[in-house]
């Protein structure tokens, strides 16, 4: 099953874990440090220990001189970096069993702002990297886990001639028990495994529709290698283009967008456009620079780690019109990455017009080392400043036009007649 959560386990992702990363979801106030106020970190040697002690010691030794140097939030944080892990080293030194190091590691990864820091120990690291190199098998969507007002599994994209589509499943549908058992918060995304299966495996979900219809269906996983696409259409009242980037977009987009807006022109002659990102999860791959040269060039704001800054700067490309044609972006809190920066940097040129709902700001790149017990730690290393000043990482993006409608709320049915957000771009233009 192609997942993207919300619930923010960095495992999520079954095709690329890398871009699982890209997905990791960010709450709370986070801002940039000044590296002059942080004195280099300098941890005693290691006492006379057991093996096993030993081994803690090593590993915990490595988790704080690897992120010390890089970590994009050190201000963001409330704890002491020079005090507190010697503190806790003396506490290791005692002795450990290899649950309590664990459960330690975890209580430390707690204590950074939310899911720029993430951890898996040697297990689970080892069962992810299996799940990432076996041919996927399952029902073909892309999904996130919703807690409120009740746990539950929203389809977020459905892959094209996949069993998920087959068996009459669409995007913005709601699964609130999988095999009879309910979808629970405690549970979170390990939900996952219980949807995933061996093909010619047949998984029984209960469904509901965004207009609140119920239903039951069986799905019988198979053998999968597709992934999302691009979609477009005309909305005709509007004059309008409307083109969804699809989930874990990545290089193709460029090419698919170009294709996208020329067919659009070619059969309409465009006179606006429409670009729907509310469920754009865009990892490294994504063609940023490219993709903002279709509509803007110039100055796109200034990409920062502890360190270093880079700008960021394009040359203006024109495709049917892209240059010039009035354009809408849709955002929302599924809006990340790459796709984020791009909403961002185009609102503040005043080249779009923001239509959603509030981003997250997960707009910083991860880091990731191995630790000498076989553990893994992925951290947040660089953020993003728009043209306007504001840190994306921090404040995300606000829209100009506020639509309080989530994804499940929504339908894309008679093109798009029962999606708010689509049916205020359409006023934009319109009134």
């Amino acid at each position: 099953m192609y997942l993207a959560s919300t619930a923010h386990n960095v495992t999520n992702r079954i095709i690329c874990p890398i871009l699982l990363v890209v997905l990791i979801l960010i709450s709370g106030l986070l801002t940039a440090c000044n590296v002059s106020d942080i004195d280099k970190l300098i941890l005693p040697t290691p006492l006379p220990a057991p093996d096993q002690t030993a081994l803690h010691l090593r590993t915990y030794d490595t988790f704080w001189t690897k992120i010390e140097p890089n970590y994009i939030f050190v201000g963001s944080t409330d704890f002491d970096w020079k005090l507190m892990p010697m503190q806790t080293r003396r506490k290791i030194s005692s002795g450990f069993t290899d649950e309590e190091f664990d459960n330690l590691i975890v209580s430390l990864v707690d204590l950074f702002p939310a899911d720029t820091v993430i951890y898996r120990n040697r297990s689970d690291r080892i069962a992810a990297d299996l799940k990432a190199t076996l041919s996927y098998e399952g029902i073909g969507a892309y999904i996130s886990v919703v807690t409120e007002p009740n746990p539950k599994i929203v389809l977020l994209s459905v892959i094209p001639s996949s069993p998920a589509e087959k068996a009459g499943l669409r995007a913005h549908d709601s699964i609130y028990s999988v095999d009879g058992k309910q979808v629970t918060v405690e549970e979170g995304m390990a939900v996952v495994d219980r949807v995933r299966g061996p093909a010619g495996s047949v998984v029984t979900l209960q469904v509901s529709r965004p207009d609140g219809s119920e239903r039951t269906v069986q799905v019988t996983r198979e053998r999968l290698q597709a992934t999302d696409m691009l979609r477009y259409t005309y909305l005709p009242i509007a004059k309008a283009g409307l083109i969804r980037i699809p989930m874990g977009g990545n290089v193709n987009v460029m090419s698919d967008i170009r294709t996208a807006m020329q067919t659009l022109n070619d059969q309409y002659e465009l006179e606006n456009l429409v670009i729907d990102m509310r469920v754009a999860h865009s990892n490294a791959d994504w063609p940023l620079e490219n993709m903002l040269g279709l509509f803007s060039e110039g100055d796109m704001g200034i990409r920062y780690t502890r360190y270093n800054s880079y700008t960021l700067t394009t040359t203006a490309e024109d495709i049917a019109g892209s240059q010039s044609i009035p354009l809408i972006l849709l955002v929302g809190p599924d809006t990340q990455g790459a796709s984020e920066i791009f909403a961002a940097a185009l609102q503040d040129k005043g080249r779009a017009t923001v239509i959603g709902q509030p981003t997250l700001g997960h707009v910083f790149d991860f880091d990731h080392f191995m630790l000498p017990d076989g553990g893994e730690v992925f951290f947040g290393n660089s953020s993003y400043i728009s043209p306007l000043g504001k840190d994306i990482g921090v404040q995300g993006i606000t829209p100009d036009v506020l639509v309080q409608s989530s994804w499940d709320q929504v339908s894309d049915e008679e093109n798009f007649r029962y999606d708010s957000v689509v049916a205020r771009a359409k006023l934009e233009f319109t009134q």
